[in-house]
């Protein structure tokens, strides 16, 4: 494995089950999609300020992922490393990158998502900025992260 590693607030470990892959041996869509959809899940489950302003504003937590990769840029891993991490935070959204790094297979260059999140007036359809507290647990995270990827 080559180039600069980065420090990460989520990072999950997996092994490959036979289950997650085609007849092909390479890892499926939906399996990508799944670790993508954990490890956001994760990240988000860390950001308390978040849910409070959701549920204290009647806000909705929307999260619009970006395109995933295709899946078979894995190759045929044993393990893979998924990862995330804000990596931009704007007024009233902010950015999730996810890498899934594959091992003990065939490839060994990681694969980039990201996902999109916002607060959302239900009624409105409007983003919500986002509080001065969720800004700032979100700057701590990142501060806190130590996994490597």
């Amino acid at each position: 494995m080559g180039g600069v590693l980065t420090r990460w607030s989520v990072g999950q470990d997996r092994t490959v089950s036979p289950e997650e892959c085609g007849p092909d041996g390479l890892v499926t869509p939906q399996t990508l999609g799944t670790w993508v959809d954990a490890a956001v899940q994760a990240y988000l489950d860390q950001c308390a300020a978040l849910r409070k302003q959701a549920v204290d504003g009647g806000l909705t937590l929307n999260r619009q992922p970006g395109r995933l990769p295709k899946s078979s840029l894995l190759g045929q891993p044993t393990d893979v490393l998924v990862t995330a991490s804000a990596t931009e935070v704007r007024p009233a959204e902010f950015v999730i990158s996810i890498r899934v790094r594959p091992f003990g297979g065939d490839m060994d260059l990681p694969l980039n998502v990201t996902c999109l999140v916002f607060l959302e007036d239900p009624y409105s359809g409007d983003k919500a900025a986002l509080a001065t507290a969720v800004r700032d647990e979100l700057i701590a995270l990142e501060h806190a992260a130590h996994h490597m990827n």
